[in-house]
């Protein structure tokens, strides 16, 4: 199924913000899927939010190990420390690899791996992977720079 090309992909800047960010024009189209929540990303093309997710899109979209991917695919419902509300969580990347395996990925810096939000957000992760018989990882830049897809 091939991606409409009508929606721009600009780069764009957070108005006072330091993150790149933009929609990733996908060069391997029978690759990419669309999100099933059609709410979080309404575009056509993928949304990148940094230039780590950015990179790793570029990886996804031409590895040969990877068959499907897709950013924030769906909802994951987890738990907040920080009001005990149940929320909605949003996991950068699903990847259906060549060899049938499957993984959630999240990117992230390292500085903020250790966030009580963040380690709520993976814990309901890891338990939805378990279910479906996934792998959940978080990816910093520590992961991207020895992987050599940013310097």
């Amino acid at each position: 199924m091939a991606i409409p090309r009508y929606r721009y992909a600009q780069k764009k800047k957070r108005k006072g913000g330091r993150f790149q960010r933009g929609f990733y024009q996908v060069v391997n189209e029978s690759k990419y899927i669309q999100p099933v929540d059609r709410t979080m990303n309404s575009g056509l093309l993928p949304e990148y939010r940094s230039s780590w997710e950015k990179a790793f899109m570029k990886y996804c979209d031409h590895s040969e190990k990877i068959k499907t991917w897709g950013t924030e695919p769906f909802a994951i419902k987890y738990v907040s420390p920080k009001d005990n509300a149940v929320h909605r969580y949003y996991v950068d990347f699903v990847l259906l690899m060549k060899d049938g395996s499957k993984h959630l990925i999240e990117i992230k810096p390292k500085s903020q791996c250790q966030m009580p939000v963040n380690l709520a957000k993976w814990e309901a992760a890891e338990m939805y992977c378990k279910q479906i018989g996934a792998q959940f990882s978080v990816v910093t830049e520590v992961h991207l720079k020895k992987w050599g897809l940013i310097k």
